[in-house]
């Protein structure tokens, strides 16, 4: 009953030629869609577990994850390719967990949230199969998605533990764009 007489004195009160106020950016359309696809793209890469012959590893190999890959930002990218020369892992290298025998069986968005500087934290239940048994472990990764070039790319993923809003403002500077003043 109050909102009309409030957004007619909005619009009397705006300035001449002043642009609208755009609304939020749908996060389910942006960072959540990346997200899901970059999941659908690793599940589809990765081995079926039941094909695999008992007491053997899968066998998972870095080209066949390239769907998945072309959806992470550019810089985490060489930041993959840095660790795996160092002999270490880093949580986007799906192809070395599956060679490992972890391998994502199916995953479900929990949740969506805005970040500093433009990004968003995407929240995932993620079932995947583990040795020795045949059950599937569930858990939860947070993924921290990004603008780059202006498309919505994923910067790091955390396995259990929540991205902190000071480290996102601090740790990845030079890994996304920097926000525009419109978002």
């Amino acid at each position: 009953m109050h909102a009309l007489p409030l957004l007619a004195a909005a619009i009397v009160a705006a300035p001449p030629g002043a642009p609208a106020p755009r609304p939020p950016e749908n996060l389910l359309a942006g960072p959540a869609r990346c997200v899901l696809r970059y999941l659908e793209a690793v599940r589809e890469a990765g081995p079926r577990v039941p094909s695999v012959p008992k007491g053997r590893p899968p066998d998972a190999r870095e080209r066949d994850y390239g769907q998945a890959n072309a959806l992470v930002a550019p810089r985490t990218l060489r930041e993959i390719e840095r660790l795996a020369a160092a002999g270490e892992d880093h949580p986007l290298a799906a192809w070395r967990e599956a060679s490992r025998s972890r391998v994502l069986e199916s995953f479900q968005l929990v949740s969506v949230r805005r970040a500093p500087r433009g990004t968003a934290v995407v929240t995932v239940l993620e079932r995947l199969w583990e040795p020795p048994s045949s059950e599937l472990a569930r858990q939860v990764s947070e993924y921290l998605v990004g603008r780059v070039d202006g498309q919505w790319r994923i910067v790091d993923r955390l396995e259990g533990a929540a991205f902190e809003d000071v480290a996102i403002d601090g740790a990845y500077a030079g890994f996304f764009d920097a926000p525009s003043p419109s978002r």
